[in-house]
């Protein structure tokens, strides 16, 4: 219906559907009484509750110790994989809407409880028909809207921003408008699995590198099937003591292979948080 749609009735659309965001984020803010500070942990839950899009910047924002204190980017890091999940009924409803089918028909067993939940997406295990331990990673439900809108709005108040600010020294519509194209390529799972594939050929000589299985036939734009993998964090300093692992062994050989992956391939791990390298069975997964 919605390209039958007149430009003034699309415009009214887009400014009711910013107005209640405005709204939201105002409610959220006054919630956590931003006008009396904001601590580390505040900033995160902030950022939580604002959604997705904002979720996302915080992200960023704890790899940035050049410009945030320590505190605060140890406490936005936990939003690399500790967001409050999607309800488990949302993510059935992704699962199945992909998979064209119950999921049932496929799967043994979901654990309802994610292994870790993030802005665009979130983790469970599960095993499959035939008997394999795997991990979902499922799409949040309408995040694709969500972010638009927000990023919409996010270019709405750039240009709304005083001159003397630091829009003079940041094109800030340029960090939003990559923002934007590097979410969006995130959001299609089919990308992200022959990102995958390629990592893994490009590193299948390489002993102590492994990268997980996977089940291409259930993988989708808002789905992606994995090998699971236990192990440990590659911060878990006192598991791989207590196990064995020399730390400096370890560090060392990820940052060779860091440094072949960006030298060598010209195509490396660009979110290696620890939410996303383990330590299994001698190799760095």
């Amino acid at each position: 219906m919605e390209k039958f749609m007149g430009r003034e009735e699309k415009e009214k659309k887009e400014k009711g559907g910013y107005g209640e965001r405005l709204r939201e984020i105002t409610a959220v803010l006054k919630k956590h009484a931003i006008t009396r500070g904001v601590s580390p942990e505040k900033l995160r839950l902030i950022l939580e509750d604002l959604g997705p899009t904002y979720i996302k910047l915080g992200q960023i924002m704890s790899l940035r110790s050049d410009i945030l204190p320590k505190r605060y980017c140890d406490e936005l890091m936990k939003l690399c994989s500790e967001v409050p999940p999607m309800p488990f009924s949302q993510v059935i409803e992704v699962l199945e809407e992909s998979m064209g089918c119950p999921w049932q028909a496929e799967f043994q067993y979901i654990e309802q409880k994610p292994l870790g939940a993030a802005s665009i997406a979130q983790v469970h295990r599960a095993t499959l028909k035939t008997g394999e331990e795997v991990v979902i990673k499922v799409q949040r439900k309408g995040i694709y809207e969500t972010m638009a809108r927000d990023i919409g709005l996010m270019h709405k108040a750039v240009r709304l921003m005083p001159p003397v600010s630091i829009k003079g020294m940041v094109d800030l519509n340029m960090v939003l408008s990559e923002l934007w194209t590097v979410t969006q390529e995130e959001m299609n799972f089919l990308t992200e699995a022959a990102n995958m594939a390629e990592f893994a050929k490009k590193n299948k000589d390489v002993a102590f590198v492994k990268v997980p299985i996977l089940y291409r036939e259930y993988i989708s734009p808002h789905i992606l099937v994995m090998e699971y993998i236990d192990g440990f964090a590659v911060n878990d300093k006192a598991a791989l003591l207590a196990n064995g692992y020399d730390l400096n062994e370890v560090g060392t050989k990820y940052v060779d292979n860091f440094i072949k992956q960006v030298m060598e391939d010209g195509f490396f791990h660009a979110d290696p948080h620890p939410g996303n390298v383990r330590i299994q069975d001698g190799k760095i997964v």
